[in-house]
This record gives structure tokens, sequence and C-alpha cells, in this order.
């Protein structure tokens, strides 16, 4: 496999420094409000860093950070079309699994699941969740992520305050628990994923 060089720059502690792992990098930049960038060959990192370490434009950032992303299945939800909420659920590089969990007339042209009239964003993160599990059984897939902190930190975990949600949260708040329990048992992990490199992300953080 042909060597990828990782450049790196903390102007806060003067360090310039050019790594050949995204791994290092991430442990060396972390936290540090530092700017990387790939590179193919190393003159060409280290000539990037001279020059000051600049974006040409900010989808460089993201397009770096999506290196670091596991092999899984990616769930999120948004309003962006304004046509109300809309479901998506994906593998690593952004394609709809929907059609492994429900028919086809109920996913839309985008590849999402519309959300009931009326729906919440955090309901229909749920949805996402949910229905990711289902795939992930089904597929035999063992990690789930998703950018919704409050589905998987709490509501997936069966946490809520029941006198501040509708029966129908509350009852599919009960239903994800105790699939996320299975899933569990069966080796599975949930985790968070910024929603600005989130593969299934719907326009919602961009």
């Amino acid at each position: 496999m042909a060597t990828k060089y990782y450049a790196f720059i903390i102007e806060r502690e003067n360090i310039k420094e050019v790594v050949t792992t995204w791994e290092e990098c991430q442990k060396k930049t972390k936290g540090k409000g530092a700017r990387y960038k790939s590179f193919k060959k190393e003159n060409d990192a280290w000539e990037w860093l001279n020059q000051g370490g600049i974006y040409e434009n900010k989808k460089e950032k993201i397009e770096l950070l999506k290196e670091s992303l596991k092999e899984g299945i990616y769930f999120d939800a948004g309003t962006g079309r304004g046509i109300g909420v809309e479901v998506r659920v994906t593998d690593i590089i952004g394609t709809s699994l929907l059609h492994e969990t429900m028919p086809e007339h109920m996913i839309n042209e985008f590849g999402n699941y519309h959300a009931p009239k009326g729906s919440t964003n955090n309901y229909g993160e749920l949805i996402g969740l949910y229905l990711a599990i289902d795939i992930a059984l089904k597929l035999g897939y063992k990690h789930i992520f998703g950018d919704s902190k409050l589905v998987i930190d709490y509501w997936s975990k069966g946490a809520c305050n029941k006198t501040s949600l509708n029966e129908k949260t509350i009852n599919l708040i009960s239903k994800t628990s105790l699939r996320r329990v299975k899933f569990q048992e069966l080796g599975g992990v949930i985790e968070h994923v910024s929603g600005d490199i989130n593969p299934a992300d719907l326009g919602f953080h961009k």
C-alpha cells in the first residue's frame, strides 16, 4: 500500500510536522486547534506547511476527517429540504440501506424514509437508530454511528423524561432500547460521529 503523508500545524505551540498515519496525526493534534491535510508525497506536505498550512476550501478538512471513519451503519434525520423530517440510514460511503428493512413504497426518491407528519427531528433520529439496528442485525454489522447524543446516550438506553414526551415517542424509546440490548449482546457497538463527517448526514450540519 502506498504511503500517505499527513501534515499538521499547531500554531499556538509553533509546531509543524509530517507523519505517515492518520492515527498518529489524530493523537498529536486532538483538542489543539490544529490544521492538517493528507498528501501522496512528503515534499508536497512540507510545502503546504511552509506556506502556512492554509486550506483552499472548507471541504478539505472534512474529506480528511472522513478517512478516519469505521466500517458500519450510519444514521441521521433532518429537515433540510423543507418537506418535514427525513430519516436516512447508509453504509460508510453514504449509500442508502433502507431497502433492507422496509418496502420500496416507504422510501422516497432520495433514498430516505419520510417520518410521519408532525415528527420532531429527535424523533426522526430515534427512528433512524431503530432502523439501523434492524439492518445491522440482518446484515451482520457490529458498528452503528449517528450524530445525536440524545438518542445514542439517553433515549436508546431507555432514559427519558416521560412527562415531557408524547406516547408515540415513549413507545419507540422502549422498543429501541430493547433492540439495542439485543444488538449489544451480540457484540454490537453504537457510537457518536460528528455530523460534519456523517455519511448519512442530511445537510443539517453543513
